[in-house]
């Protein structure tokens, strides 16, 4: 092997660990990107009033608020890997299980199951990249891996309503959740444990202090408040577009992913410019 060669395959296996996040936050997108275009037919077949169509984001959303506060602290005292390898096999089983749904109340569930996701790969995914690598190539690799991911806006719709002509929704997400076996593989294999100090015991009272600390924090609380309320009006739409314009005749699932395109422009503008 030529020194040329060598480096090759070590930098490619470093890469192996970000390209497992890709595909796992890719994949945690595609839940609700993909599977938008055809909510109105799973309300129906589920034999559910359709106005309970939006109450799928808002669950998913709702998981990914859940386990926020606790992730971040236990992942310092037991360690990233652990965490993080828990969250994605919970994300996969989650997608594999609705090939057994067949209620409302199921479909939901495991909606909410499904939002953890965020918590997991916002928290401490993010935070691992960062700590693996020097801060000029965590910069690029995060800058990368979200270039990448919000692709699935742009794609997922547009697949999701051409795929599910010939597709049931079902499969769709088992599909998602082989995505996401595959991600929980390759971290299983190329991520590195980035704590070193783990064995801490976890106290909730001191946890708690430091998130008072944190939004007692002016810059904190306002860029907190800036970010929720930038995002809303995006997640209410992407929630709400389904009912508004396939339950009451304004397209079709086919066309409807255009209509969101305003949407997606929108909300990168304000990052290029």
């Amino acid at each position: 092997m030529t020194p040329f060669s060598g480096r090759l395959s070590r930098y490619g296996s470093v890469l192996l660990f970000p390209l497992a996040m890709i595909i796992y936050d890719f994949s945690a997108y595609l839940t609700t990107d993909l599977i938008q275009p055809g909510v109105i037919n799973i309300i129906n077949e589920l034999q559910a009033d359709v106005t309970l169509a939006p109450v799928s984001v808002s669950l998913y959303m709702a998981g990914g608020l859940a386990l926020q506060w606790l992730l971040g602290p236990l992942s310092d005292r037991v360690g990233r890997r652990p965490v993080l390898l828990t969250g994605a096999m919970i994300f996969a089983l989650a997608c594999l299980s609705m090939l057994f749904v067949t209620s409302i109340e199921q479909y939901f569930v495991a909606r909410f199951i499904q939002g953890t996701s965020i918590c997991f790969i916002s928290t401490v995914g993010y935070v691992s990249i960062q700590e693996a690598f020097d801060e000029k190539d965590s910069i690029r690799i995060i800058a990368s891996l979200t270039s990448i991911v919000l692709l699935a806006p742009v794609i997922g719709p547009v697949a999701g309503a051409a795929l599910m002509a010939f597709i049931h929704w079902k499969l769709l997400f088992a599909i998602i959740g082989v995505f996401g076996l595959v991600a929980w593989f390759l971290l299983l294999f190329k991520m590195p444990e980035t704590v070193i100090s783990q064995g801490r015991e976890f106290k909730p009272g001191e946890v708690l202090s430091d998130f008072i600390a944190a939004f007692r924090h002016p810059v904190v609380l306002t860029g907190s408040l800036a970010v929720a309320f930038g995002n809303l009006p995006i997640i209410t739409w992407v929630a709400l577009s389904p009912v508004i314009l396939i339950e009451h005749g304004v397209c079709l699932p086919v066309p409807m992913p255009g209509h969101r395109c305003p949407c997606l422009v929108g909300s990168l503008s304000p990052v290029r410019s």
